[in-house]
């Protein structure tokens, strides 16, 4: 009898304190919950995500920090993570909850983009895409709208590279623009030289046709008698 209550005491005890741990869990998953939520608020959706993802880590089973995390991964442009996290809460949710309707909206939407990642070689090139500069390369786009892109590739003294590509919905594509050889300045072709060597020999010559008259003039002869001499 004894042991038997022991037992139950000692269950008792382990219970309370595992029921205390989870309590201090919960309560720290809270606490970075509120912060993430007021980043968002502000704006400082890189902030909101680290708060979002410790949450959690600490409480995976609990729906709400994935919509947190779903809404700033769309504006952060991570449409994939978006998907991701979307997916999350809804598995976690019974059907109805008010929140749903929202997540499935933002699932649906990012289901109609995909990542677009572009690098050249050389690197460093501006990146044009369907007209626009985007910036350097290596480029990094996560929410791109699905279907034909142009990508224009231009970099200083080398031939600009166009390419047509098709971004698939939900995926991603990445694409490598490799630019031409720079062109050789004039001075280092092969050419060149001979061709400077041989204006400079015309120029020369003409120079010297011109210097010269067309007709060498002719001194009439000279006749001297008692007089003088006069021409």
């Amino acid at each position: 009898m004894r042991r038997a209550v022991a037992s139950i005491l000692v269950a008792a005890a382990v219970a309370s304190v595992g029921g205390a741990r989870a309590d201090a869990t919960e309560t720290t998953a809270l606490f970075h919950l509120d912060r993430g939520v007021a980043a968002f608020r502000a704006g400082d959706y890189l902030a909101a995500r680290r708060e979002f993802t410790i949450a959690h880590e600490l409480v995976p089973d609990r729906a709400n920090p994935s919509r947190w995390l779903a809404l700033t991964a769309v504006q952060l442009g991570d449409c994939q993570a978006a998907r991701a996290s979307a997916d999350d809460f809804l598995a976690r949710v019974p059907a109805g909850d008010p929140r749903a309707a929202e997540l499935e909206r933002l699932r649906d939407l990012c289901l109609r983009t995909g990542a677009l990642h572009v690098t050249t070689a050389p690197a460093g090139a501006v990146i044009h895409l369907d007209g626009a500069v985007v910036g350097p390369a290596p480029y990094h786009a996560l929410a791109v709208t699905a279907g034909a892109h142009t990508v224009v590739a231009d970099h200083p003294g080398r031939a600009s590279v166009t390419r047509t590509v098709l971004v698939p919905a939900g995926g991603a594509l990445a694409v490598e623009l490799r630019l031409g050889r720079p062109a050789r300045p004039l001075h280092r072709r092969w050419w060149f030289w001979p061709t400077v060597a041989g204006a400079a020999a015309l120029t020369a010559t003409a120079i010297v046709l011109a210097s010269q008259p067309d007709d060498p003039a002719v001194l009439p002869p000279i006749r001297c008698d008692a007089l003088g001499c006069r021409p």
